[in-house]
């Protein structure tokens, strides 16, 4: 998917429980693309203590100098910076925030990372609650519900989602070539909906 050797970027967001995760990995091994998953970035950064130091984040975070959002945002523009301009990156499940998706934006251009595509992950609501619900994690040789999925904090995550994401889901929507695919069913049938346009859309661009 690199037509005249241009290497394809990919924002990747989603509604809640759409599985961001399990197609972001997919289309991260497919394309060879640098996955660029914040939660694991800032994980990365608790255990590592050149990042640490790099970050100063002993001394940052503990004086409040430097706030979450301040942080995402640096790790947001190294990383892009940092990425071979030969690989393309897959914004796996962010930005989230509306300055973030500006902020990404810019640094994409004065990257030159002039081909980019969003794709957005789908479900009805009805179904975000069925999944959230019924799904369990393993920790300690033991299966429970993560301790955010209940009725309240779902509802929680949707008025996020109204007034943070669908903003840039608009403004993504504005200046890039735009994928809508509906994750229902089982992942081996939304992994088809998600190959076939994406064909559909290298069919158009090459």
């Amino acid at each position: 998917m690199k037509p005249s050797g241009v290497p394809l970027n990919i924002i990747l967001l989603g509604d809640p429980a759409a599985g961001k995760a399990t197609h972001g990995a997919f289309l991260a091994k497919k394309y060879r693309l640098y996955d660029l998953d914040m939660g694991r970035e800032l994980r990365a950064l608790e255990h590592d203590q050149k990042l640490r130091k790099k970050y100063r984040l002993d001394k940052t975070l503990d004086s409040g100098k430097l706030t979450p959002t301040e942080l995402v945002r640096r790790l947001l523009h190294d990383r892009i910076h940092a990425t071979p301009k030969t690989q393309g990156i897959l914004f796996d499940g962010t930005p989230k925030m509306i300055g973030e998706a500006k902020l990404v934006a810019k640094w994409l251009r004065q990257e030159k990372r002039q081909r980019v595509l969003f794709v957005y992950l789908s479900i009805p609501l009805k179904e975000t609650m069925r999944r959230m619900t019924s799904r369990t994690t393993y920790f300690k040789g033991k299966f429970s519900k993560r301790p955010d999925d209940n009725n309240k904090a779902l509802k929680n995550r949707v008025a996020y989602y109204k007034k943070n994401i669908s903003q840039v889901v608009k403004y993504f929507q504005s200046l890039y070539p735009y994928l809508k695919v509906s994750t229902l069913g089982s992942i081996p049938q939304a992994r088809t909906r998600l190959i076939t346009k994406l064909r559909s859309y290298e069919a158009r661009v090459n």
